[in-house]
């Protein structure tokens, strides 16, 4: 019997043949959107609630294929990305990283990394980004400074820098403008509480 099953979930002839699962659980259209948020809800509740492995559903062969029965496959992963696959997929499923929250909006790992399986320390690009988020100026809108309207992280004297370097999708994010500066600021999705340090009487904040 294929594990994993809801107790009430209707009879299915081969439940230990995924191919089985995939007569029912396919997008209702092929479209890359509708693919997707497939993907994203079908792996967030075996990753999350039943806390499978891709190899209860996926045939894996290192440095070879990663597919799914009558599949094209995805790509060739090595064992040290197939080693630590499960875990992403899992902070991705449910953590309190960027990752996560992308995950709670159905937003599949291939929205952000391709459709490939993902290679260790891909970031995706700004362009990917703001795929989405649309532009700096947009999101300025939302992130002016708390004490100073001009200190914004998306309209800053550093330009339009790269997402990742404040945004992080399997860590905590925290605001690059920290490193330098000790100005309040918004919190940022997937970080820490962020608590600035107290103005000392008479100190210049940069």
């Amino acid at each position: 019997m294929q594990t994993g099953l809801p107790e009430k979930h209707m009879a299915v002839e081969g439940r230990n043949n995924v191919s089985a699962c995939m007569q029912c659980h396919i997008p209702a259209t092929e479209t890359l959107k509708d693919t997707r948020v497939f993907s994203a809800k079908i792996h967030r509740k075996h990753f999350a609630e039943k806390k499978l492995q891709c190899t209860h559903c996926h045939d894996i062969e290192n440095d070879v294929s990663f597919t799914l029965p009558g599949r094209k496959s995805t790509g060739a992963p090595d064992k040290e990305t197939l080693d630590v696959l499960p875990e992403l997929t899992a902070e991705w499923a449910k953590s309190p990283y960027l990752s996560a929250i992308h995950a709670a909006k159905d937003i599949a790992c291939a929205s952000c990394h391709g459709n490939a399986v993902p290679v260790l320390d891909d970031k995706p690009t700004k362009e990917t980004c703001l795929g989405c988020h649309k532009s700096y100026a947009e999101l300025a809108t939302k992130t002016p400074g708390l004490d100073h309207p001009s200190r914004n992280p998306h309209n800053s004297h550093l330009g339009p820098i790269n997402c990742t370097v404040c945004h992080k999708s399997h860590e905590y994010s925290a605001p690059y403008c920290m490193n330098c500066h000790k100005f309040p600021m918004h919190p940022i999705p997937g970080g820490k509480k962020f608590r600035p340090p107290k103005k000392v009487q008479g100190e210049q904040v940069p």
